[in-house]
């Protein structure tokens, strides 16, 4: 009887489907292998497999009591130009709790980011910005432990959490550090240390990390613009300036006697033991006088008052001239153009009208005789001038003084200021001189040879 042989085809199929179900397998394990990589890139990419770094490194500066100190500077050193609508920066001093910092052109926020390119709008590789205090004192002392995390908030990724030491260290001296912010328009002054101290909100000090400015450098937050100590700077009516002083506090102002106080004069000016509070501002080429409540009531031109603490080195008070940018102070002799302080008495004695002095006192005798047909005659020279000679401006530098003006009420018009004789005034006192000049008849023809 013949045996059937019976194969069994299962044996055969089995590794078959082995073999399919293991390729299917890794095909599945590397689709999801492959979506798990792409979402870890893009963790830490904006929006592309480009991947983010950042460096951290201590901001020169001062940490200081203050609030407007440089904390950090963070540099993008690789990744994708990133538009600052979609960052948010957040900062953690000593493992405190994170606050957040203002973006370029905001103004909200304990710490403020500061572009080196402020007219970017995007941070770029490569580029160093400035984290810095933003009116909330976040660190003083020698050093502080900064975290600095930078977050794409549109997409939700952290692109950077990174930490570093910011380190205390004094900017190095710097002449143009002396200047102030000045307003043309407005005439307002602002000093480093009001800023440093956080008492102006619109302007904050640049880091000297960035090159491409002269240092010291302003950074206005609403205008989003620089302005720096290179020739020329200016921010819409702001450029820097010295605060200068006035220029009878040079050199030159000792002549003679007044300088036997000196030893110490080098450095220091001498002050004018007499003045004080009670001197006026007078200008000897318009004669006009203002009081020291004059300049507090905002009465007296472009003069402002100093404050004697923000600026101890002048002899006070002192008046600065917002026109032309000098002060004007107790120092003896100083002078800013032709305003000088003098006594509040001394008012028609600017002359030398005191030659012969017998009646030359507080009430001098006029001549009767003397008036708009006197002419001014040099005794020297044998110049003469008659009144119309003067108010033509054909007289040298004389001029004749208004006799309604009540600051000129005590002289006897017609009265006549000399803008060199020593600021002389010659009016119609008797025998009254100014230099070679003094006032005479014109019919007195030959008598004045002798």
């Amino acid at each position: 009887m013949q045996k059937i042989k019976r194969v069994n085809y299962e044996k055969a199929v089995s590794p078959v489907i082995a073999t399919i179900l293991m390729v299917a397998i890794t095909v599945v394990l590397s689709g999801v292998l492959y979506v798990w990589a792409a979402n870890l890139a893009e963790s830490n990419t904006d929006g592309t497999f480009e991947m983010y770094t950042f460096s951290a490194t201590s901001a020169p500066g001062e940490l200081t009591s203050g609030s407007n100190d440089n904390l950090v500077i963070v540099t993008m050193d690789q990744g994708q130009d990133i538009n600052w609508a979609k960052l948010s920066v957040k900062v953690s001093v000593a493992g405190a709790a994170s606050v957040s910092c203002a973006g370029p052109g905001e103004t909200t926020g304990a710490c403020i980011v500061l572009e080196s390119e402020p007219d970017g709008g995007v941070w770029e590789i490569g580029e160093a910005v400035t984290i810095k205090e933003n009116g909330v004192d976040l660190c003083d002392g020698d050093s502080c432990e900064i975290s600095v995390k930078i977050i794409n908030e549109r997409d939700g990724f952290t692109l950077d959490d990174s930490a570093t030491i910011a380190e205390s260290s004094p900017l190095p001296p710097n002449p143009c550090y002396s200047k102030v912010l000045y307003n043309t328009q407005t005439h307002e002054v602002i000093t480093k240390s009001t800023i440093d101290e956080g008492g102006h909100s619109t302007w904050m000090l640049l880091s000297e990390s960035s090159t491409d400015y002269v240092h010291p450098a302003y950074y206005h937050k609403s205008m989003h613009q620089v302005l720096d100590c290179s020739e020329g700077s200016m921010v819409g009516s702001w450029i820097l300036t010295e605060m200068q002083s006035g220029g009878g506090s040079s050199d030159g102002g000792s002549d003679g006697g007044s300088s036997d106080s000196g030893d110490d004069s080098g450095d220091e000016p001498a002050a004018d033991p007499n003045c004080g509070d009670d001197y006026m501002l007078y200008n000897y080429q318009t004669h006009q006088a203002y009081s020291q409540q004059d300049v507090i009531d905002g009465n007296a031109g472009d003069w402002v008052m100093l404050d004697e603490d923000e600026w101890p080195d002048y002899n006070h008070p002192a008046y600065y001239d917002r026109g032309v940018h000098q002060v004007l102070d107790c120092t003896e002799g100083d002078s800013v153009g032709a305003w000088s302080l003098v006594e509040p008495s001394s008012g028609g004695s600017h002359g030398g009208g005191s030659d012969d002095g017998g009646s030359s006192d507080d009430s001098s005798t006029a001549d009767p005789a003397c008036g708009d047909n006197y002419v001014l005659y040099n005794y020297q020279t044998h110049a003469a001038y008659t009144q119309q000679d003067v108010i033509d401006g054909n007289a040298e530098d004389w001029m004749l003084l208004d006799e309604n003006d009540e600051r000129y009420a005590d002289y006897n018009h017609p009265a006549y200021y000399s803008q060199s004789n020593n600021h002389g005034v010659l009016d119609c006192t008797q025998d009254d001189s100014v230099g070679a000049w003094s006032l005479e008849d014109p019919n007195s023809g030959g008598s004045h040879s002798s």
